[in-house]
């Protein structure tokens, strides 16, 4: 039997839009990690500092 969806809500800690898919990056020096949208990481992807760290959805399985 196939597991329910769950779906979840969240905004880019960037642009403050809902997206369906956030990237968890560091982007700066500080180390720090933020969840953005796929158009602010194509922006901050090329920074010296960037690192990512994972995908976070908003429909999951479980």
């Amino acid at each position: 039997m196939p597991k329910p969806v769950r779906s979840r809500v969240k905004a880019c800690e960037r642009c403050q839009l809902v997206n369906a898919t956030l990237y968890r990056i560091v982007a700066d020096g500080s180390g720090a990690w933020t969840l953005v949208c796929p158009a602010c990481r194509a922006s901050l992807e090329t920074g010296e500092h960037y690192r990512y760290g994972g995908t976070w959805k908003a429909n999951k399985r479980h």
